[in-house]
């Protein structure tokens, strides 16, 4: 019996040492379900949720947007409707079918999902050759992981979104900040525009590869084609005040005296271009040759029958040869845009119309000085735009610098050229549509940053 105590009293010498020294502790990595998990290294104490206990990831919409020929872009609108769960890495492939079915293109890639998150997955430029998709699909995998987080999702507010352009070359500015203490690499930014009858009709993305602490970056996207969309039609998105500068130069009658011609067709254009601004607007009027008239014809009104009127009296001068000074216009406008007569709420907006050069003024120190009324008019057209004044410009006939006139716009999309006073009317007409067409109804900015790791042993 003591030989028995003393065996036991030495094997529990050894093997207990043993047994306590190369015991190994219970973890979320050891295959096993052994402290308290609801699975094998799942649930319970561990991070990672055991299949079949988070819900599905939801795909709410998918829409193909052609971007060129044989080029398209597959978004999904995505929900994660799990709350305190996210997954770090979902893999998914954009798909294209055509009629019958068969798949023409597709594009693997991967995203992540915050805990109940509502996203976009953007798989850009999906090339078909000549052939052409009839649908298109998200596949979400369904071999990825859940995990449990308590981390908060970072937040970006965004403001100061401006959508210019829908009608032509869309572009889109905001600006994305900050209100994190760190610095924030790698926010994934993309924007889904939608009309009225919140049908998407425009998306994009980007990478701010770096976002300062309490920092601020400004967001540009831009769109190859015009927008298609159903607006509300009963007003603009803002009430308008305009100033139309007109040019009554001699060479406005070029192409007739009685009546003078292509004047008489511009000033026609111009009150069609009255005619169609609402109730809410309001118009100026102002000539130029030689110099801008002072004071200027009409000051803004909402009367629209006496800038109607203004625009009839317009004549070109008997005192002498009449000139063109761009500049001075551009100054009178500037000015009554900035005088009490203006509405706070409402959009300024110019539109000069000219059929030649900048002539006028000459130079102060040197009255040869060619350069100098383009120089002018530059000038004042910056300040215009420094103003946050919308600057249209129409260019009337063969004599005209499209690419000066351009330059003067406040973009490219805001120069029209019109070969002849025939084409004014339509110009006109386009401007006023552009200045007046009520916008997308909503514009979703969504930055995101990844919320949650995989864990490790």
């Amino acid at each position: 019996m003591i030989i028995l105590i003393l065996l036991a009293a030495a094997l529990l010498l050894v093997v207990l040492p043993y047994w306590l020294t190369h015991q190994v502790a219970p973890s979320c990595f050891d295959k096993r379900q052994n402290q308290g998990e609801q699975g094998a290294d799942c649930g319970g104490p561990c991070s990672i949720v055991c299949k079949g206990s988070a819900k599905d990831i939801r795909v709410v919409w998918v829409k193909v947007f052609p971007i060129r020929a044989g080029a398209y872009d597959v978004v999904a609108y995505i929900e994660n409707p799990n709350y305190g769960i996210g997954a770090p890495r979902i893999p998914y492939t954009a798909k294209l079918f055509d009629a019958e079915g068969n798949v023409i293109a597709e594009k693997n890639g991967e995203t992540f999902a915050n805990p109940s998150e509502r996203f976009a997955i953007f798989a850009g430029n999906l090339l078909t050759g000549e052939k052409i998709p009839a649908s298109g699909s998200m596949e979400i995998s369904r071999d990825f992981s859940w995990v449990t987080t308590a981390a908060q999702k970072k937040v970006f507010p965004v403001s100061d979104k401006v959508l210019v352009g829908t009608d032509k070359i869309p572009k889109l500015s905001a600006l994305l900040m900050s209100e994190e203490p760190e610095i924030i690499r790698n926010v994934e930014v993309t924007v889904v525009i939608y009309d009225s009858k919140g049908i998407p009709i425009a998306v994009s993305a980007t990478m701010v590869e770096k976002l300062d602490a309490k920092g601020k970056e400004n967001l540009f996207f831009t769109w190859p084609s015009p927008l298609s969309y159903a607006a509300e039609t009963e007003a603009c998105e803002a009430p308008v005040d305009v100033v139309l500068a007109l040019d009554r130069s001699g060479s406005m009658a070029s192409d007739g005296a009685n009546p003078p011609q292509p004047l008489t067709e511009a000033k026609q254009a111009a009150i069609g271009f009255v005619g169609r601004l609402t109730r809410d607007d309001q118009a100026a009027f102002v000539s130029f040759a030689t110099a801008a008239s002072r004071p200027i014809d009409q000051p803004l009104s909402d009367d629209m029958s006496r800038v109607e009127r203004a625009i009839n009296r317009t004549a070109i001068g008997t005192d002498g040869l009449q000139y063109t000074n761009i500049g001075d216009a551009i100054r009178r406008s500037v000015d009554e845009l900035s005088t009490l007569r203006r509405h706070a709420a409402a959009r300024p907006v110019i539109v000069l119309l000219t059929d030649g050069i900048p002539t006028r003024p000459e130079g102060p120190n040197n009255k040869a000085n060619k350069d100098y009324p383009a120089t002018y008019s530059r000038q004042a057209a910056n300040e215009a735009k420094g103003k946050g004044i919308g600057l249209y410009t129409i260019g009337l006939g063969d004599e005209v610098n499209s690419g000066f006139l351009s330059q003067l716009a406040t973009g490219p999309e805001y120069y029209y050229k019109a070969a002849s006073g025939a084409e004014l009317g339509e110009i006109y007409q386009q401007i006023a549509s552009a200045i007046c067409k009520k916008l997308p109804s909503v514009i979703e900015i969504i930055p995101r940053v990844s919320a949650t790791t995989l864990p490790t042993p």
